[in-house]
């Protein structure tokens, strides 16, 4: 049995990074501008990024079973959203995180599984980051990664992308958010997560 899911619409290429609080000056003087700066060059490497597809109103999803589509409740997707990713910084001694990439390039990835049959919806498991408060947008979901029957696709596809463009870079603090966090803040839903306040980068600087 051949079972494919496919998901056309927006991939994201996001990095939350740990910063220095004279790197976040940086970014607060001089906004997107840093993408230019050969020292901020670094968005894209390391362990940090998270790649997915969003799943929100645009994206189209489909899933497949030997070639034929079949009825699929797209709500599963989103039910359990990970947190592990944020707890890790939140659980470090970073003061500041710094949101960069893109999220709006149009493409279409697939993952597929040869195995036995008969077909089990139910035995779909995604892994999804909800970065509401993260970009200040609610309902923001990327599916980082898909297993059926607990084994990870034996192919992915990604094909047909086009352009993009990047996000302004936003500074996240970190003392902020454990603070609020400590007080019963929830960490998906509501108000984006603090910003350090501008002048007092400029007065320490």
């Amino acid at each position: 049995m051949q079972i494919a899911f496919t998901v056309h619409g927006h991939s994201c290429d996001l990095a939350l990074h740990p910063i220095s609080e004279k790197t976040a000056g940086l970014v607060n003087e001089y906004g997107s501008d840093v993408y230019a700066m050969k020292a901020l060059d670094w968005w894209r490497k390391g362990k940090t990024a998270t790649w997915g597809m969003r799943i929100d109103d645009v994206c189209h999803i489909q899933v497949t079973v030997d070639g034929v589509p079949v009825e699929f409740d797209t709500s599963l997707i989103t039910a359990n959203p990970l947190k592990i990713r944020r707890r890790m910084y939140l659980d470090s001694k970073a003061k500041y995180l710094c949101v960069l990439g893109f999220d709006n390039e149009l493409c279409k990835f697939s993952w597929e599984w040869t195995t036995p049959g008969p077909f089990d919806p139910s035995k779909f498991e995604f892994m999804v980051h909800q970065w509401d408060r993260i970009m200040g947008e609610e309902g923001y979901y990327i599916l980082d990664e898909i297993r059926y029957d607990t084994v990870f696709a034996t192919n992915h596809d990604w094909c047909d992308a086009s352009g993009y463009s990047l996000v302004p870079p936003r500074i996240i603090d970190l003392d902020e958010v454990r603070q609020e966090l400590s007080k019963g803040g929830l960490e998906h839903t509501g108000s984006p997560f603090p910003s350090p306040n501008a002048t007092h980068h400029a007065a320490s600087e």
